[in-house]
């Protein structure tokens, strides 16, 4: 060094001196970009089995995938519900706005978000079908803006035939498509659908763990139910939606006599149950929505038809509730019994028992409940008959730790498949 000109030596210093800026530098350059999903949730806030696919979908993404950012796009929220989101969720940014099939956004917040996307998440739920326009504009401009995105916890209940075959080209692009039902995957393999990633994943509603234990707890004081001494039971009618201005076969707005028909044959049965449950056991019954529009319906044709007797051990919940609050309910009942398959879910999420009293009609989603191994409180409402019912309720609270490990069984299914889809999200991540 000392036959270096002077010069020299003072530039060999200058440069040593600084190469730790140069590593810090570079050391902060390689740092690899946070990875962001943006999901799509929130269908409805008068149903909480809508609301409630959103905290358990995040609860997932939070626990799984810890190191993404997650970005939600709210269909529909009211103040409780994004109070309620907020509270559990403090890192998850919420955006609301429209978006057109070339990824353009109605406001600057929601271009960005869609923009800074890594991977648009379509959370649980039943849209793509032949009972209401699918979103096939996220489809186009997740692709024409080359973002991949994944259908998570679906059900497809059918395309109409003509549809068909554009319905495959367009969910064939989709990185992933998870069926909530084994039913649905089978659908879209007929129709040749060709994801890289086509396979069963339970519904995100089954990760849901907000509760609201002040409220149920003064609730249900208030109505004398105790912990571990009511059941609950949820009607679904054949009456619209309240503010309803279109018709499905699923939720008809003007039920023809075959809907009113078959409500009196779904309520016949669960009176019946609810008279040999209460007869039986001297145990109460709450009434409980799991969409508002129920509330008078379960009141007319449930609670006054019931014999003078039964009356005074049954309750209508009234008014409707947040999921968070059904939730604290749900873990104090025996057991959850239901025409809704989303109070089943929020139930044993808690790690209730629960009964799923299905009717054909409302779709393929039943079907997860034998998937995930409880077939066995599985029913067909229109087929088999309330005895039926009855005796699998009643070996329920006869043998309480048995269904229990039921409940235990099943979850572990469910979570284990869902840490394995978080798993492939974070490989199709990290190709982006």
């Amino acid at each position: 060094m000392s036959h270096l000109p002077a010069i020299s030596r003072r530039l060999c210093l200058t440069l040593l001196a600084t190469l730790p800026l140069w590593t810090s530098s570079f050391t902060q350059a390689a740092e690899p970009k946070q990875k962001t999903i943006l999901m799509r949730s929130g269908w409805q806030t008068v149903n909480i089995g809508d609301i409630g696919h959103t905290p358990g979908t995040l609860r997932y993404l939070e626990t799984y995938l810890p190191d993404v950012k997650v970005i939600l796009w709210l269909h529909k929220t009211t103040d409780e519900i994004t109070a309620m989101l907020k509270t559990r969720f403090p890192k998850v940014e919420i955006v609301q706005g429209r978006l057109n099939a070339r990824g353009k956004a109605n406001n600057p917040e929601f271009q960005k978000a869609f923009d800074e996307a890594d991977l648009f998440l379509y959370n649980s739920g039943m849209h793509f079908n032949q009972f209401w326009p699918p979103p096939i504009y996220i489809i186009e401009a997740c692709t024409v803006t080359n973002k991949p995105f994944c259908l998570y916890g679906q059900s497809f209940d059918g395309f109409a035939p003509e549809d068909e075959e554009k319905m495959s080209e367009l969910l064939s692009r989709a990185a992933a498509i998870y069926t909530r039902d084994v039913e649905s995957f089978y659908y879209l393999r007929k129709i040749g659908v060709t994801s890289p990633s086509l396979s069963f994943g339970p519904d995100g509603c089954f990760g849901i763990d907000v509760r609201d234990e002040a409220k149920a707890n003064a609730w249900l004081k208030a109505h004398d139910l105790k912990p571990k001494e009511f059941i609950t039971v949820t009607l679904r009618s054949n009456t619209p939606k309240i503010g309803a201005k279109k018709s499905t076969s699923m939720n008809p707005a003007n039920p023809s006599k075959e809907d009113l028909a078959q409500n009196e044959l779904w309520t016949k049965k669960l009176r019946a149950m609810i008279t040999d449950w209460v007869r039986k056991t001297k145990k109460k019954v709450l009434l409980a929505p799991e969409v508002n529009k129920e509330i008078i319906h379960a009141k007319t044709m449930i609670l006054d038809k019931l014999p003078e007797d039964v009356k005074p051990y049954v309750v209508n919940r009234d008014p409707f509730w947040n999921v968070d609050e059904a939730a604290s309910v749900y873990a104090q009942a025996i057991a959850v019994v239901s025409m809704e398959p989303h109070s089943c879910i929020v139930a044993l999420a808690a790690g209730t028992p629960t009964m799923h009293l299905a009717s054909p009609r409302h779709g393929l989603k039943r079907w997860m409940f034998r998937d995930i191994g409880l077939s066995e409180w599985l029913f067909d409402i229109d087929a088999d008959p309330a005895n039926q019912f009855t005796r699998a309720l009643l070996k329920i609270d006869a043998k309480p730790e048995l269904a229990q490990s039921k409940v235990d069984r099943a979850m572990h299914t469910v979570n284990t498949r869902s840490q394995e889809m978080m798993g492939e999200l974070k490989q199709i991540l990290d190709q982006q």
